[in-house]
């Protein structure tokens, strides 16, 4: 005989049965949402990490390649490596220093440059305006005892400091007893956001020690884990601390940001007792209620997240809930996404201005021996009273100055090039000895043709520079010529003498652009490097030797554009 129950019984019973599992499903949806919520968080912001180690690469790429530079090239810096006075030492402090302003004006997260020489008592340094004396002092004395403990050798990579209690990441480079070093401000290239009375923190951290906003991070209880990606930790778990994948400086890229989970400890009691009571009462309507509020934009999320995956950027979330955690997750998601953005166009400006200042950079740098020697002239001129000469050598260095220095645009027309070569050549001739014979064959077409200002003049320069001994007259030919390869048009521009050529070690080191230039022949590497610039690397150049030395430019053309 069936044991009797009371209707109570079969009723908590019938409940149960359903309850039970939609519990067991609550808690599984409450893991599951969760554990996606943390792993798209992760996701997203190892995208926002990477977008700022990009910039960061390319900041300190741009940088290692303007100390090189300027250790390779610049006059201002050789020549502190040779016996100067104070006056000349301070002049040439003084002219580094501005390049060094016009790179941090570029460059926002240098703190600053240091100009340091053990062998003649140099210590200098160019920093931001907000950095105290006393603290920039600090920073020379510390750069000064790193050159002393390395014995003034080189130090190959960028260091980690702590000077007057602030971190700082370095690089120390240097020739001929003149080092140069680049001071970066941990807290100047880290970040913090503050979103609904919520901080977020972009930092870096080494050996669990947090190089910036480490008193913060101390104060909400947030604990830097060297082995792991992705955890959460602070006071109550109310953080999500995310790594970068690569280091800088031997440290990582942390992304600290408050963490709210779909479900809270506070919340879910109260979401399963009403969930329960309506469960029982609507089972219908309760199942379609969590899909709409739950399931659904949850969907929408993970399909908004994969299509950005994709490539597909401009995806924003629109979730259709009333929940108020989904609704924080759709804001803070399309602004972290608009922030993306922003970053991925300021990065692009970024190169088209270190583009733009590369090409200032490369026009700026004109010998003035020439222009001494014309002075050196007009001087004899007029001592010998040779009146008449120096009113005509006055008037073609004047034409030739009007060229030269008229601006400082990428690119002149091929005529107006040709003015200046035409000028220089006027001037050598009143200058020169031996005789000289300038020729020109270009055709009608390309006096229009574009190219970087003074790079014919600066070849035909060479020639002067390179020509022989003897008497025999010098003789110069420029040309230029157009024809058709395949579907695509170029132009070729030579320029050619009769002087003593190219040796046969700089021949090939010439051919060979990945090889390093001798520093005698600045001015070609000059012109090259304006070329492609200008041309977007398109550009090709073949040495050789003729009667004399041969340079042939190839430019491809674009439709309409020798015309």
């Amino acid at each position: 005989m069936e044991k009797e129950r009371s209707a109570k019984f079969t009723l908590w019973k019938t409940v149960l049965l359903f309850l039970i599992p939609f519990l067991i499903f609550l808690i599984f949806l409450n893991v599951y949402s969760n554990r996606m919520y943390r792993q798209r968080l992760a996701e997203n912001n190892q995208t926002k990490i990477a977008m700022f180690e990009s910039m960061l690469s390319e900041d300190i790429k741009n940088i290692e390649y303007f100390m090189s530079d300027m250790i390779a090239n610049d006059g201002n810096y050789r020549a502190l490596m040779y016996p100067v006075d104070e006056t000349e030492s301070y002049l040439q402090t003084y002219q580094l220093g501005e390049k060094f302003e016009s790179v941090m004006k570029i460059i926002t997260s240098v703190s600053g440059f240091a100009l340091i020489s053990p062998k003649i008592g140099l210590s200098s340094g160019t920093f931001h305006k907000e950095i105290p004396y006393e603290h920039k002092e600090a920073v020379i004395n510390y750069l000064n005892q790193e050159i002393a403990e390395n014995n003034e050798a080189l130090i190959p990579a960028w260091q980690v400091g702590e000077i007057g209690g602030r971190n700082y990441f370095y690089k120390i480079m240097g020739n001929g007893g003149v080092y140069i070093a680049c001071v970066i401000d941990a807290k100047d290239i880290s970040s913090v956001e503050e979103n609904n009375g919520t901080k977020s923190y972009l930092l870096f951290e080494k050996g669990g020690k947090a190089l910036a906003y480490g008193e913060d991070l101390e104060s909400l209880g947030v604990t830097l884990l060297n082995k792991k990606s992705a955890y959460i930790s602070g006071s109550d778990g109310g953080y999500f601390v995310v790594a970068g994948q690569q280091e800088f400086f031997g440290s990582r890229l942390l992304s600290v940001e408050a963490y709210r989970p779909i479900y809270s400890s506070q919340t879910f009691p109260i979401i399963v007792v009403c969930a329960t009571i309506v469960f029982i009462l609507l089972l219908v309507y309760c199942y379609k209620s969590m899909k709409r509020q739950f399931l659904e934009p949850l969907e929408t999320l993970v399909h908004t997240m994969e299509q950005i995956k994709e490539g597909e950027l401009e995806k924003n979330l629109s979730i259709q809930t009333n929940v108020q955690e989904y609704k924080k997750i759709e804001y803070t998601f399309n602004t972290m996404m608009e922030r993306i953005k922003d970053l991925k166009i300021l990065a692009y400006d970024r190169l088209i201005q270190v583009q733009k200042t590369k090409m200032q950079y490369y026009q700026i740098q004109i010998r003035p021996h020439f222009f001494l020697n014309c002075m050196k002239n007009l001087y004899a001129m007029a001592s010998g009273k040779k009146y008449e000469q120096l009113q005509e050598m006055i008037l073609t260095l004047s034409k030739y100055l009007r060229v030269v220095l008229k601006d400082y645009s990428a690119s002149v027309p091929l005529s107006q090039e040709l003015e200046g070569v035409r000028s220089y050549i006027s001037l050598q001739q009143m200058s020169n000895a031996n005789a000289i014979d300038y020729e020109e064959d270009i055709s009608g077409s390309l006096e229009a043709f574009l190219i970087p200002p003074m790079s014919v003049l600066t070849l035909v320069e060479n020639s002067f520079k390179y020509e022989k001994d003897s008497q025999e007259p010098v003789h110069i030919l420029v040309k230029a010529r157009s024809f058709v390869d395949g579907d695509q048009t170029f132009v070729n521009l030579t320029v050619m003498d009769n002087g003593r050529g190219f040796s046969a070690d700089v021949l090939n080191i010439l051919n060979h652009p990945q090889m390093r230039l001798p520093g005698d022949h600045i001015g070609i590497y000059n012109v090259r490097q304006r070329f492609e610039l200008l041309y977007q690397n398109s550009c090709s150049f073949v040495f050789s030797n003729m009667e004399g030395a041969c340079v042939d430019i190839f430019v491809p053309v674009k439709e309409g554009e020798e015309k």
